[in-house]
């Protein structure tokens, strides 16, 4: 019996007329990126499944150093009390104010807490407290303190710095400049207080409760008593700094109301004279402004709607007339809404859907199309002319909408010149009002104010009422060991969500089947496992045979089916390539063959690396006189190049190292005809490519393959690493392209 078999021509066609080209592999990661193509929540929670030892690290570890830091921590104390201010002005108001209308609550609020947060004020507060004794605001109160590890430690570092000798200058004198002594005024003042009251300024915190009158003044100390005292103080100290304040500047405010009332009163009388003889005269001379006022409306209207209707004539105008020049008047037919072209329209699609009927029932000559076809030819005359005829009638009807729209805007010219010369004693009239009105409002406001502040002069008590006193506190504010704790636990968690999110975008060595297709987005036929790189390839047939039920078999059929599946029927001609010389490649062509065989097709193995000749170096085959190199030059024919593998029950045609590169050969109709001849013979042809390293040498002339696989060893290569081969199969436009994970 012949050693080639042959399939019946009928199961071929099937087969050529099913395999469609394959996708595309999609982009995802084809622009070099290594990064997964998409990012599930599925993932994260996985991820952190996995990772939780580390999460738990990380967390344990954060509060650990957090518990260390708390444990030297010098706790502090928190007391608040609350103070009203009034809503009149303190000791900011003045006529630039009044005059103005500005927003006083806000201004003035901020100068008093510029004035509680003063240094006259936490002078007095310190001298008042005596906190001159207290270790906490004069460390030299205490003789027998040790240093603190901190403070020990900015000692040893400012001594590790370089310390630069002042050069003294031998003309300066003794006597303190205008300079000195304007720049040390606030040392001056303060005195030996100095330093306590710098602490005090950043242990005092005052600031306004939302947008009310309420100041809340805090205080920091080491000491809880000590904290409701200086907060306690600062109100107190604020109070009788104010009484003073607030009456002198009152009564100064108030001569200077007065005076201004009386000015203010002289011009508002003129004011008001002056709109009352206006307006008699004006009242003597009335004219028709109502009927002019409903003209201009009524004129108004119409040229806007007659603005609007020539804008909707000159836009279809120019449409149709756009239409017409660049596709002709048929093409502008749908322009129209006449009722003739309508007409047009439905004669025009009947004869076309008649045309239609008569070329399927006698033929494209027949002498019933050529009837209905002039028409057609007549009827679109017919269409052009009315077409035109609309052209023609939407010209007209703008030059006249234009001519309306011009006569309507001189009319309304004139009648807004009429009302300009009849209104401009109106006008005079609205401006003497105007200027009486605020000259009124400006009088009723010092008026007021000048009552107000009249009242209250003689009251010497604060604008201002203290809400509550602070209590000294019965926990410190810092630190809060247990809302610390569990913070620094929360803080490791995101800082090890932040590490392992880190870690994982990562390029990454591809390990699985499912991080295969999601990086690079195309379809995985199948994961070959367990096999190893130090198996022979006789080895691995044998364990085939031994085990035609195991894994690994069906690991082979299910290639062989997909491969199948994926080409609409019995795959005929299979392509196996990679990115280098792996013996997995390798591994994955015996195993289709193989299974090819049990399904009682005949196969034949085609070794086209002609580079590295690997498949056939590694069989060991009984080197026929003649192979594929032989055959290629003319120095045989398929046939005597051919040898058995009874292990796969398959054909194989092995190949020699060529010097010539492998895209000549591909390329050329001598290939093309041994692999018509093996297809003719054979079922399925399975060509083990050389590694894809470019276009040329590995899919050129061959995108006639029903299914192209490409065999990727598991974590050896990044999504990134993937995209030159992955390109020169979608520049080849390989049909049925799949990947297959050797693992």
């Amino acid at each position: 019996m012949n050693q080639y078999s042959s399939v019946p021509a009928l199961a071929r066609q099937t087969s050529k007329q099913t395999s469609q080209p394959g996708p595309a592999p999609a982009d995802p990661d084809l622009s070099g990126n290594d990064a997964p193509a998409f990012f599930r929540p599925a993932d994260l929670i996985a991820m952190v499944k996995n990772r939780r030892r580390t999460i738990i690290g990380f967390a344990l570890t954060a509060m650990f150093l957090t518990g260390l830091l708390l444990l030297n921590a010098t706790p502090r104390y928190v007391a608040s009390s609350k103070m009203l201010l009034g809503e009149q002005g303190l000791s900011a108001q003045n006529s630039f104010d009044l005059v103005e209308a500005q927003n006083l609550t806000s201004s003035v609020i901020e100068g008093e807490l510029a004035v509680l947060r003063s240094n006259v004020l936490l002078h007095r507060v310190a001298e008042k407290l005596a906190l001159e004794n207290v270790v906490e605001f004069n460390p030299a109160a205490d003789a027998d303190a040790q240093p603190s590890l901190i403070d020990g430690l900015k000692s040893w570092v400012k001594s590790l710095l370089p310390v630069g000798t002042p050069e003294v200058d031998p003309l300066a004198t003794d006597v303190p400049s205008e300079i000195s002594l304007a720049a040390s005024a606030s040392a001056t003042q303060l005195g030996d207080y100095k330093d306590i009251v710098g602490k005090l300024r950043r242990a005092v915190s005052v600031r306004q409760q939302g947008t009310s009158y309420v100041v809340q003044v805090s205080s920091a100390s080491e000491d809880p008593e000590l904290a409701a005292a200086i907060a306690n103080t600062v109100m107190n100290e604020y109070l009788k700094f104010l009484t003073d304040k607030r009456f002198d500047a009152a009564q100064e405010f108030t001569q200077w109301l007065e005076t201004r009332l009386a000015d203010l009163a002289i011009t508002l009388e003129a004011s008001e004279r002056a709109v009352v003889d206006y307006r008699a005269r004006l009242e003597a001379d009335a004219d028709n402004r109502t009927r002019l006022d409903q003209q201009m409306t009524e004129l108004t209207t119409r040229l806007v709607a007659q603005r609007s209707e020539l804008a909707e004539v000159e836009a279809m105008y120019q449409k149709m007339k756009t239409t017409v020049e660049n596709d002709g008047p048929l093409a502008a037919q749908n322009l129209s809404s006449s009722e003739e072209m309508l007409d047009y329209r439905s004669q025009l699609s009947d004869l076309n859907q008649r045309e239609a009927f008569a070329a399927g029932s006698f033929g494209e000559g027949s002498a019933q199309v050529a009837s209905i076809r002039r028409s057609i030819a007549t009827l679109e005359s017919s269409i052009e002319i009315e077409v035109r005829r609309e052209l023609d009638r939407l010209s007209n009807q703008r030059e006249v909408l234009n001519v309306v729209v011009g006569s309507m805007e001189s009319s309304l010219s004139e009648l807004s010149r009429q009302m300009l010369n009849q209104s401009s004693e109106e006008i005079q009239l609205s401006q003497l009002r105007r200027v009486a009105d605020a000259n009124r409002q400006v009088y009723q406001q010092f008026l007021g104010r000048f009552k107000e502040v009249s009242e209250i002069q003689n009251l010497q008590t604060p604008d201002a009422e203290i809400i509550s006193y602070a209590n000294p506190p019965a926990a410190p504010v810092y630190p809060r060991r247990k809302l610390s704790l569990i913070l620094a636990g929360f803080g490791g968690v995101f800082l090890a969500l932040a590490f392992i999110l880190v870690t994982e975008m990562l390029p990454k060595k591809i390990a699985t089947a499912q991080q295969l297709a999601r990086a690079t987005g195309v379809g995985v036929y199948g994961n070959v496992h367990n096999i190893g790189a130090g198996m022979t390839l006789y080895e691995l047939a044998r364990q085939l045979n031994i085990a035609p039920e195991g894994d690994l078999a069906k690991t082979a059929n299910r290639l062989a089916n997909n491969a199948d599946m994926r080409a609409g029927g019995a795959a005929r001609t299979i392509l196996v390539g990679s990115d280098g010389d792996r013996t997995e490649k390798l591994q994955v062509t015996l195993m289709l063959a193989w299974a090819q065989a049990r399904k009682g097709r005949s196969c034949v193995i085609v070794d086209a690396d002609m580079r590295e000749a690997q498949l056939s170096s590694r069989l060991e085959y009984r080197k026929p006189e003649t192979n594929l190199s032989s055959v290629l030059y003319g120095d045989g024919v398929v046939a005597d190049a051919l040898t058995q593998l009874p292990r796969l029950g398959a054909a194989f045609l092995p190949t020699e190292e060529m010097g010539a590169d492998p895209a000549v050969i591909f390329d050329t109709e001598k290939f093309h005809e041994i692999t018509q001849s093996l297809l003719s013979n054979f079922d399925t042809v399975i060509l083990a490519l050389p590694a894809a390293t470019s276009f040329t040498e590995s899919y050129t002339a061959l995108d006639e393959a029903d299914v192209n696989l490409f065999v990727v060893r598991a974590d050896s290569l990044t999504a990134g690493e993937l995209n030159q081969p992955l390109s020169v199969a979608q520049s080849a436009k390989a049909r049925n392209f799949g990947l297959v994970l050797a693992s």
